[in-house]
């Protein structure tokens, strides 16, 4: 697996839809579900194997806001939230910033592993995220 640092639980895969831009590795959202692409998008099948539990390296920006931006880093156990595009047809958000700005959808943990967190205003592409609610 493509980006997986540790692993969920065997029951923690599921195939969906999506759209046919995901690529293997891709954190997306599955309606409010965090997830991490298996594999890529097939048109065998219209869409993916998606992770729902584990920690995974995915980049993850140290900020509380956006725009304009409101630098504050990212510590171990702290919430990492998502926002991105909206596929209406398979109700999967993809293109996901994933960072501290509350207002976006609970992805998940930085993951107690990983000891240095996220910098102040830094992007870090390969911060280790524990997904929200998985195992």
């Amino acid at each position: 697996m493509k980006d997986q640092t540790y692993s969920g639980t065997p029951t923690s895969r599921r195939f969906a839809l999506c759209p046919t831009t995901v690529k293997a590795g891709d954190a997306v959202l599955i309606g409010k579900m965090p997830a991490v692409a298996l594999d890529d998008y097939s048109s065998v099948t219209g869409g993916s194997t998606f992770l729902l539990g584990g920690s995974f390296n995915l980049t993850v920006i140290g900020q509380t806001v956006a725009s304009p931006q409101t630098a504050a880093a990212l510590k171990p156990g702290d919430k990492v939230f998502a926002v991105g595009t909206l596929d209406s047809t398979t109700n999967l958000t993809t293109g996901l910033t994933l960072d501290g700005a509350t207002g976006g959808t609970l992805f998940g943990y930085i993951d107690p592993s990983y000891t240095g967190g996220v910098a102040s205003g830094a992007t870090d592409t390969a911060a280790i995220v524990k997904l929200a609610g998985g195992e």
